[in-house]
């Protein structure tokens, strides 16, 4: 069994290869449109193409992103239709964070991540510290 992380950044690499197929084949397209309808068309079916791809993409970053947010237990605003951090997929009917949802998630995983590492340094000096002097004054009274 393929551990989950792996299996998404799998899925991630396998949408932007098909991706960058559509993106040569569109090329193509282009580069054979001789009037500017056509040319029109041809981006449109490309956006259109390429949007479920991005979608899955989004999504899966996403699930990533409130994962790694529900284990700190950082809490996310709900979806609903008016936050701003959150849009319905038009392709494929589920919640996805906006770029800027994205980017307050992920800074409040890198503040949460910097406070219990501030803690945990804390913490080392305040246990440390006394141990250090307890063993200097044994080494010293021992020496003696």
């Amino acid at each position: 069994m393929i551990p989950l992380q792996i299996k998404e950044l799998l899925e991630v690499a396998v949408y932007r290869r098909t991706i960058r197929a559509i993106d040569h084949a569109y090329d193509v397209d282009m580069a054979n449109a001789c009037t500017l309808v056509e040319r029109e068309k041809a981006e449109y079916r490309h956006y259109w193409e390429t949007l479920l791809y991005y979608e899955q993409i989004a999504e899966i970053k996403t699930r990533r992103l409130v994962r790694k947010a529900d284990h700190l237990n950082i809490p996310i605003g709900y979806s609903g239709d008016n936050s701003p951090m959150w849009r319905r997929s038009s392709q494929l009917n589920s919640w996805i964070l906006t770029p800027l949802g994205y980017s307050k998630v992920q800074n409040m995983i890198r503040q949460e991540c910097k406070d219990r590492r501030q803690r945990a340094t804390t913490w080392a000096g305040v246990i440390a510290g006394p141990l250090t002097r307890l063993a200097s004054v044994w080494l010293v009274g021992r020496g003696q």
